[in-house]
This record gives structure tokens, C-alpha cells and sequence, in this order.
């Protein structure tokens, strides 16, 4: 009797041991995950992953390894992303180009709502309108006034085909019915010179890249792009502010993955970001950085993708804008 109940014992501790084996198998992450950031190292967007990457790879208990994949507008290392195995262990930096690039580059490989999808936005990356230091237009509406009084004569400045910065200058002369000329450039550092000379009216840009040459009065700022004042720039009234709502862009930046990477894996690493993005010390270092931390979960973030795709898209083809 006693022999039979020890066998019973060791019969039932193997199936226990079998059943412990898949769990094991199951658990996520179960490897490094790589973090392809579209981008080159040390800009902004890099800088914000390697911030959130230490604490969320505390969280998951495995490497957070950020891969930098710049080029084509973002392209590259969105394909990137896509291409990888569908399993959660590769994530992407998302930026608003993930959803303005299909209206752009009618010839993509992928399309973003399809292919991708959301993780946690972590934070919106203010922009602003800002003059010459000695330019006479101290208010939006004046500028705009100048532009509707002189068609084709007003220039905007924008770091970049694109972006949000560029894109809200499009929509200004959609939204308003105004024809001011937009003058892409490369980079907040390129449109600098010519927008310190006075030979561009006005710039859209990032606030952060604006905010010493606002302080140290080299430019002069008109409106903040958001719905709220920044306090980067606290006496600086916002568009939305001024009545004018529809030229609140945003700029955003998230985390996204292969649309096929299954949902409690999602909501693993969606816990991971929104934990670092709230942890003190990291929102101090983005929000030095001009950055306003939100931490919004997946929901919320599909749904802005959704908006923004739809805003951006149509105002790029009304436009007639590409890069095919």
C-alpha cells in the first residue's frame, strides 16, 4: 500500500512538472526585445527611448536593446518593424510620418493601420509659430491678415516635408482659405539663418528646437500649436487660445507593434512603457526635453493614429503633395 501511494506521489508530481512546462514556454518576454527607433542615435526620439528603455526593461525582466533605423522618411525602420515575427519581441518608435508617409509615398510596402498597431503614447512634442525678432506681425491673425491681403507672398518656414510643423502650414491655407507659400527645409538648424534674417516671414517648428532663440530674442513667438500654453514659454498664448482650434497640431510620440502580435502580449508591454513614461525621474528628463508626458494606454493612442492618419492624409493629398 505504501509503495502504491509513493508511485501515485511520483506519477502525480511529473504531470505537475508537464503542466509547469508550457507556462514556462508561454512566459513574455522570454528573450531581449529590440526597440527600432526610425531615427539616427542622439536626436530627440532616440533620446526618449533610452530613457524609457532602462525602467521597462526592469519591468519585463528582460534587455531592452534600441536599434536605430534611419532613413526614407522613417520607411526603413518601419518596414523594419513590420518585417520582424509578429511575437511582441520587436517594437517601433512611432511618429506622426508613421500615418502621413502613405499620402507622401504612394508606393509604400505597407500600410500603417493595417500592419501596425498601438502600444502606449508616451508623450506630444508641442510646436510653434514663431516670427523675426524684428518682423512687424506680433500676433497669428496679423500674419494671416498679410497673407490674405498679399496672396503667394507670405512664407513659412518647417524643419521637414511631413512633418506636423509643415503640415499645419498646409492646413492654414486650407482651413482659412489663405495662399502663404511653405518652405520645407531640413531640419530646425537649416531654416534657422534665413529665419533670423527675415528672409522667411514666419516658421511652424518644434517648440523645444525654437524656445533658446524665443528667450534669448532672436525670434519672436506668436502661438503655441497646442490646445494649452507651454510652460516653456508660459507668456506665449496658444492657437486654440486665440480661437483658432484647427491649427492645434501636435506632434506625438509612441510605441507600436506588428498587428499581429496577440493581445495579452500587447497589454504586457503597454503596462511596461506607461510605467517607465510615469516613473518621476524619467518624466523630468522629458519634459526638460519640451516634451508633455500623457502616458495614454493602447486604446487611446489607436484611436488618435486613426484621427491623425485621416487629418494628415487628406490635408498631404489636397495639397497635392508626394515624394514618389
Amino acid at each position: 500500500m505504501k509503495r502504491r501511494t509513493l508511485l501515485q506521489g511520483a506519477l502525480a508530481g511529473a504531470a505537475c512538472m508537464g503542466l509547469g512546462m508550457p507556462a514556462r514556454a508561454a512566459q513574455f518576454p522570454d528573450r531581449p526585445l529590440q526597440w527600432i527607433v526610425p531615427y539616427p542615435p542622439g536626436g530627440a526620439t532616440d533620446s526618449v527611448a533610452r530613457a524609457i528603455a532602462g525602467p521597462m526593461s526592469g519591468r519585463l525582466g528582460q534587455p531592452v536593446v534600441i536599434v536605430n533605423r534611419p532613413g526614407g522618411a522613417t520607411n526603413i525602420g518601419t518596414e523594419a518593424a513590420i518585417k520582424a515575427a509578429p511575437d511582441g519581441h520587436t517594437l517601433l518608435l512611432a511618429v506622426p510620418p508613421l500615418v502621413v508617409n502613405p499620402a507622401l509615398y504612394p508606393e509604400l510596402s505597407y500600410q500603417p493601420l493595417r500592419d501596425m498597431q498601438a502600444v502606449a503614447l508616451i508623450a506630444l512634442n508641442p510646436n510653434v509659430l514663431v516670427v523675426p525678432a524684428e518682423s512687424p506681425y506680433r500676433t497669428p491673425q496679423q500674419l494671416f491678415e498679410a497673407a490674405q491681403t498679399r496672396p503667394d507672398t507670405i512664407t513659412i518656414a518647417s524643419p521637414g516635408i511631413g512633418t506636423v510643423p509643415h503640415l499645419v502650414s498646409l492646413l492654414i491655407g486650407q482651413e482659412m482659405n489663405l495662399r502663404v507659400v511653405p518652405v520645407p527645409y531640413k531640419g530646425s538648424a537649416a531654416l534657422m539663418p534665413d529665419l533670423v534674417s527675415g528672409r522667411v516671414d514666419a516658421a511652424m517648428d518644434n517648440l523645444y528646437a525654437q524656445v533658446a532663440s524665443v528667450r534669448a530674442g532672436r525670434v519672436r513667438a506668436l502661438a503655441t500649436l497646442g490646445e494649452h500654453r507651454s510652460p516653456l514659454l508660459p507668456d506665449v498664448p496658444s492657437m486654440t487660445e486665440l480661437g483658432l482650434s484647427k491649427l492645434a497640431g501636435m506632434g506625438w510620440i509612441g510605441v507600436v507593434a506588428h498587428s499581429g502580435v496577440e493581445p495579452s502580449r500587447i497589454a504586457t508591454l503597454e503596462a511596461a512603457i506607461l510605467d517607465a513614461a510615469r516613473d518621476a525621474e524619467v518624466a523630468s528628463r522629458l519634459e526638460a526635453m519640451g516634451l508633455m508626458v500623457v502616458a495614454q494606454g493602447r486604446e487611446p493612442f489607436q484611436r488618435r493614429l486613426v484621427a491623425e492618419a485621416e487629418l494628415w492624409q487628406g490635408t498631404v493629398r489636397r495639397a497635392g503633395v508626394t515624394l514618389a
